[in-house]
């Protein structure tokens, strides 16, 4: 049931949002300041406006080093609204690993999302012979979500 809410609120999403891009100095100041400060020192490369149903969402894409991503959304009163980051294999928690143990395949990507001081774990699996899956974890590992990628 989970897994099918995720997936129509996705398709609703993608079905009202417009975007396009700007450079940080075409924000107003108030989202530049939370983007600046929420950067970590990386590099910001461009930001992406999306309109859903009348509010402006703005997502900074940043550069970390040892070629980390990082994504900063905002609203358009610059409230910082959450954060997604990569996280290296290495430095992946062990308790992730073991959450997604039986889904077989190896993890591709492991991203750390924090939103309202909550923390969810984004994990991409390839599978061989059968589709990818894609696992949300909460911070403790328990598994929010789980969709097979057909698009592979």
């Amino acid at each position: 049931m989970k897994t099918t809410i995720l997936t129509l609120a996705s398709l609703a999403l993608a079905a009202t949002a417009h975007g396009r891009d700007l450079h940080l100095h075409q924000c107003p100041a108030a989202v530049q300041g939370t983007i600046e400060s929420n950067a970590r020192g990386g590099v910001i490369e461009e930001v992406d406006l999306i309109s859903i149903e009348g509010s402006e969402i703005y997502i900074a894409e940043v550069e970390l080093p040892r070629d980390l991503d990082l994504k900063v959304y905002v609203s358009g009163n610059g409230t910082l609204l959450k954060t997604r980051e990569d996280v290296p294999l290495r430095s992946m928690p062990t308790f992730i690993r073991d959450a997604v143990r039986g889904h077989g395949g190896t993890i591709d990507d492991v991203e750390k999302e924090t939103a309202g001081g909550k923390v969810t774990w984004h994990v991409e699996i390839d599978r061989k012979g059968i589709p990818d899956m894609d696992v949300v974890l909460n911070a403790e590992g328990g598994v929010i979500s789980e969709i097979e990628d057909h698009d592979d």
